[in-house]
């Protein structure tokens, strides 16, 4: 019997030790495989950034991106540009910045109510990143707002890029969302993202076509979809998102 015993003591021993040395190794994969993911994820939301402000075929996503793209750091309530004590403390905001958890850091964001909660996403950043696509020559191409609102099974998130007046739509893209494949799921069809372009503030999603410069045909077999995407422009494009600064860049305040 104690041989028996000692046996199972001994297998117990060699799982445990097993155990431990592949919990050390994800451990450690993870940690060192992190800055890479950080670097990925940073490039997606840059490519998207991109996307939205009309480049295509992009090859080099970082040189392009810092070529052309500004990042302003906005208070939300507002709408003036957040001024930091150096370049360094604005870079390791902007670094520290994260579209999916930094609404959740109390320190960083404020509980919006139900009335104020349109797009249905809980809580709102205080301060958050716009981004503006400029010419050779400086002048102002085009302004992206990081937008985010519930769709029918989640949160969706995407990019919407104004023209540099302040309220005609470039450009909508949802680069994340949790929506049904091929209904919900079309916000990301290039065919149906395409009828935004031209588009008047404030945009309304309706049934049966759109019939003048401020609407957009909703998506057929998607209502709460559709009207997911309706709200989420909407409370993005208003007071209580980057409303306040658009009312400055319709008054001239972007240079």
């Amino acid at each position: 019997m104690a041989s028996k015993n000692e046996s199972i003591g001994k297998t117990l021993g060699v799982v445990v030790a097993l155990c431990l040395v592949c919990a050390v190794i994800v451990s450690f994969a993870s940690v060192q495989l992190r800055p890479l993911q950080q670097e990925n994820k940073l490039k997606d939301i840059q490519s998207n950034i991109l996307a939205a402000a009309g480049f295509e075929g992009v090859t080099n996503v970082q040189s392009t991106f810092d070529a052309n793209i500004e990042t302003l750091v906005v208070n939300v309530e507002n709408g003036q540009q957040v001024q930091f004590d150096s370049e360094q403390a604005r870079v390791d905001w902007i670094k520290a910045y994260d579209f999916e958890k930094s609404k959740f850091d109390a320190a960083m964001s404020i509980k919006l109510t139900k009335a104020q909660d349109k797009a249905g996403i809980q809580r709102r950043t205080t301060e958050a990143p716009v981004y503006i696509s400029r010419a050779e020559d400086g002048s102002v191409k085009s302004i992206i707002l990081p937008i985010q609102g519930y769709g029918l099974w989640g949160v969706m998130y995407g990019f919407l890029a104004l023209e540099n007046d302040g309220e005609t739509v470039k450009n909508i893209i949802f680069y994340k969302h949790n929506e049904t494949p091929g209904l919900g799921g079309e916000i990301q069809n290039p065919t149906w993202t395409a009828q935004w372009q031209g588009k008047e503030l404030p945009v309304d999603l309706v049934k049966n076509g759109a019939k003048n410069d401020n609407q957009v045909d909703g998506l057929s077999g998607a209502t709460l979809t559709s009207n997911g995407v309706d709200n989420t422009v909407d409370y993005w494009t208003g007071d209580n998102g980057f409303g306040p600064f658009l009312a400055k860049v319709r008054e001239g305040a972007l240079k």
